[in-house]
């Protein structure tokens, strides 16, 4: 249920209502995305674009806006259920590669409940990014994979069949590099040819563990093998072009590699999910990737960052305040009293994005 509300109204009446509807100014310019949560600063943004009236949701209850205020809590609750998957991915893993055959729904049931939270809220989704910490991350990207290639899934309409397929996909996709060294897994220098040729088996290494656990399907098990193909016939390891790679292995590729560069490594810190949109665009642009994936993807996860604080490597602070349709991986920048528009200035990069005042969760 849908009701419209005055703006110049108390502001007790806004805080914490839900959106019910994306605000576009009269400029044309995008403000505030449809579900969002609205504060007092929202409302002064509003204002200040001459807009005094919005649609929001209906309060069912009385209560809705105090369970607003608690989110906190369950992203705490979130973000503990991650951390306790991340153990027990650890130890079913090994035990696959140990010729122990545990059926794929002893690999789901913990996974499935932190698929379910993480789908049906958006916010905790953006705030995968805010998980610090590199330990573990064969089996933390595993996760993250699962339920990137979910929401993608569940983004471009799929069936929830299919949503629920895909998780499985990618949360499996990279078992295969169980099987290689952890001295080449956390190499921090650069691979060597041979090195690296042993990388790239982890996709056959991934196919043959999986036919091994009783229940996986015919998705899972390509899912793991052709992952690294791309479009242009530059993957591996079969070098597949176009639409030779199933259309789940192109989604799960576009979640590898956005989890794999704004997370934590051995070697490196993650960098911003601005970086990996950006990265994930050039590589529409090389037809490696499918542009009716991402393009999508990256407008889902960049609205989220509407209004949110962020530091830029300059070592500037400010508030994103407007995304360019045509370029929306640089948006314009309120810093101080001034503007900062990256389209412009192409030497500047987000270095790193604040959804809130809270601590980001170590695991």
């Amino acid at each position: 249920m849908v009701e419209t509300i005055q703006l110049n109204a108390s502001k007790k009446t806004v805080t914490g209502r839900i959106l019910a509807k994306e605000i576009i100014s009269p400029n044309g310019y995008f403000l505030l995305r449809k579900g969002m949560a609205l504060s007092k600063w929202h409302l002064e943004i509003l204002l200040n674009h001459d807009i005094r009236e919005i649609e929001v949701e209906k309060l069912s209850s009385p209560d809705l806006v105090d369970q607003f205020r608690t989110f906190p809590g369950e992203k705490e609750e979130v973000m503990r259920l991650y951390a306790d998957n991340v153990a027990e991915v650890k130890r079913l893993f090994e035990a696959a590669v140990t010729r122990e055959t545990p059926s794929v729904q002893d690999f789901m049931k913990p996974f499935t409940g932190l698929l379910h939270k993480v789908l049906t809220r958006t916010n905790i989704f953006l705030e995968l990014y805010h998980i610090k910490g590199h330990d573990e991350y064969t089996y933390r990207h595993s996760i993250n994979v699962g339920l990137l290639a979910a929401t993608i899934s569940k983004m471009l309409g799929q069936t929830d069949e299919e949503v629920l397929e895909l998780g499985k996909a990618g949360f499996f996709h990279d078992i295969g590099k169980m099987q290689l060294s952890k001295y080449l897994l956390n190499k921090e220098g650069k691979l060597t040819e041979r090195e690296y040729e042993e990388i790239k088996k982890h996709p056959v290494y991934g196919k043959e563990l999986l036919e091994r656990i009783d229940g996986v399907s015919y998705t899972i098990v390509q899912g793991a093998l052709l992952h690294h193909e791309r479009l242009d016939g530059s993957g591996y390891p079969f070098g597949l072009r176009g639409g030779e790679t199933p259309f789940f292995a192109q989604i799960l590729a576009v979640a590898d590699i956005y989890d794999a560069i704004s997370s934590d490594r051995v070697y490196r810190e993650k960098f911003s999910p601005f970086r990996a949109l950006e990265e994930l665009v050039n590589e529409v642009y090389k037809n490696k990737l499918n542009g009716q994936i991402v393009f999508p993807f990256v407008q889902h996860v960049i609205n989220g960052y509407m209004n949110c604080r962020v530091l830029l490597e300059s070592g500037e602070e400010g508030t994103i305040v407007h995304l360019p349709i045509e370029e929306i991986t640089r948006p314009l920048i309120a810093v101080g009293e001034g503007y900062l528009d990256l389209r412009k200035n192409r030497s500047l990069k987000i270095k790193d994005v604040q959804l809130d005042q809270q601590n980001p969760v170590e695991i």
